[in-house]
């Protein structure tokens, strides 16, 4: 059972802003790659206007 379903799923091609282009990352060379690896992602709850960060910020101002 597990088996059949791993044949009918379609892989997931991840795909990245580089050099002002949009590219997949299969296509990345060892450089590029570990460079992205690097990056940090943004979310939201980790922004300085919401989420726990703000709220921290805010009690620390007043």
């Amino acid at each position: 059972m597990i088996a059949n379903t791993q044949q009918q799923r379609t892989p997931c091609e991840v795909f990245s802003r580089s050099m002002g282009f949009i590219r997949p990352t299969k296509n990345f060379n060892i450089g590029k790659y570990s460079e992205f690896c690097e990056r940090k992602t943004f979310t939201e709850c980790n922004c300085l206007t919401t989420g726990e960060r703000h709220q921290e910020l805010l009690k620390k101002a007043a």
